[in-house]
């Protein structure tokens, strides 16, 4: 009777942490950023933002596309690094938001190199 008191004991308590473990995965986990980060990224998004509005009229269309989408997953990075209240699905989207402006940015890129450099 004693050993089946331990098993269930034991089987409770395991059950009792995988909860807690699947609660705590749940919850969004925030990252505290230092501060010369974030003044980083905002130094990044002022230089991104000078260049295209100082070049736009020499720029192509694909570096002005290149340029803007790249500011626009610089300042959803910056909000995400700021976002605190946000749901978990919210902060996913928002990833996911960043990941693809910066795919299609270098893949501008790529386009932008190819036209002018290999197809003469």
């Amino acid at each position: 009777m004693a050993k089946q008191m331990k098993r269930v004991r034991k089987n409770i308590h395991s059950a009792q942490e995988l909860e807690e473990e699947l609660t705590r995965s749940d919850t969004p986990q925030t990252q505290a950023h230092k501060p010369w980060e974030n003044i980083v990224l905002i130094v990044v998004i002022c230089m991104t933002l000078f260049l295209l509005t100082s070049g736009w009229e020499l720029l192509s269309n694909l570096n002005r596309a290149m340029y803007s989408s790249l500011l626009v997953a610089l300042l959803m990075m910056y909000a995400q690094r700021k976002a605190t209240r946000l749901s978990a699905a919210l902060l996913k989207w928002l990833n996911r938001g960043v990941f693809f402006f910066i795919l299609l940015s270098l893949v501008l890129f790529a386009l932008v190199v190819y036209f002018e450099h290999f197809a003469g």
